[in-house]
């Protein structure tokens, strides 16, 4: 294959662009390269980088700024698209790069870094890559609280995340001033503390609503006294009263489903109710929720 083919093949690789010492090494010379550059088939965009094809999409811009930029990791609104992480805007091209370094790309967002360790790196359809948590904690600069604790928490619901990991890299790389720090450190000390902190949005939110109303205390992630390798969302065991938050997203396999069932149909054989409540109770009649409970617990009031 002829020099200029074996450079375009290259360039598709990475974006559409190819580094001088990458030209050099197919064997193009340097007047071969200046020639090129002078006479517009490749148009130089870093230092040493030249475009050969066009960037079509963001993932070409992605690439070609990995390729550009030394040590850029592909991060934040980018990062949870590759990472398939829900409710992030897409169609973005977003890169981090260390502080001291090059931090303008063509059509790319690049945010500088000097706390990007090479662990919160993973790698995704060959580019490097924040993981799940460290993306997390990126996001947290650009998305309103609110939209955030939703990501975390579906994220945690789905053991895509777990609190603990978020919380050990927050602790390694926020500080006073870096954007987003404050709300993070908010979000995280409402979900660290407790046996509930891997749970679900909607589970952490029934409890509350529970607490908050001044029920007796109850157990969440108790041990079902007849299977203890399984666990009861909530209860009150002197009651023998359990609580179940079904959340549609997991509770839908035909065998879930079933398996829960039978776990309700054995509950009534030890003596125990259950009661199963949804996001939708939740949120339309938390109060008939407080009643029910109050009711089963105390009868006579």
């Amino acid at each position: 294959m002829e020099l200029d083919g074996l450079a375009t093949q290259l360039a598709a690789e990475q974006g559409g662009v190819l580094r001088r010492n990458q030209a050099l090494e197919l064997g193009l010379t340097k007047r071969k390269i200046d020639h090129r550059v002078t006479t517009g088939r490749w148009h130089q965009v870093a230092r040493s980088v030249y475009r050969v094809l066009s960037m079509r999409s963001a993932e070409d811009r992605l690439r070609a700024a990995t390729i550009a930029l030394p040590g850029a990791v592909v991060s934040h609104q980018s990062a949870a698209e590759l990472l398939e992480i829900p409710s992030v805007e897409r169609g973005l091209a977003v890169v981090t790069v260390h502080t001291c370094t090059t931090h303008r790309f063509l059509d790319v967002l690049v945010h500088r870094s000097h706390d990007l360790d090479p662990t919160h790196v993973t790698e995704v359809k060959d580019l490097p890559v924040t993981n799940t948590a460290r993306t997390v904690i990126d996001l947290a600069s650009v998305l309103r609280p609110r939209h955030l604790a939703s990501i975390i928490d579906d994220l945690v619901a789905a053991k895509r995340l777990a609190i603990e990991e978020l919380q050990a890299i927050a602790q390694e790389v926020l500080r006073r001033g870096k954007p987003g720090s404050a709300a993070l450190r908010e979000l995280l000390a409402d979900r660290v503390d407790g046996p509930e902190a891997n749970a679900s949005r909607l589970e952490r939110l029934g409890v509350q609503l529970l607490r908050d109303s001044g029920l007796p205390g109850s157990h969440t992630e108790f041990p079902i006294p007849w299977n203890p390798r399984r666990r009861f969302d909530l209860a009150y065991p002197d009651s023998k009263l359990a609580i179940e938050w079904d959340s549609r997203r997991w509770h839908t396999q035909v065998e879930a489903f079933d398996r829960d069932r039978e776990r309700d149909r054995q509950a009534v054989l030890n003596g125990w109710r259950v009661l199963r409540y949804t996001w939708r109770d939740l949120t339309t009649r938390p109060g008939d929720i407080v009643d029910t409970v109050r009711s089963v617990l105390d009868p006579e009031r």
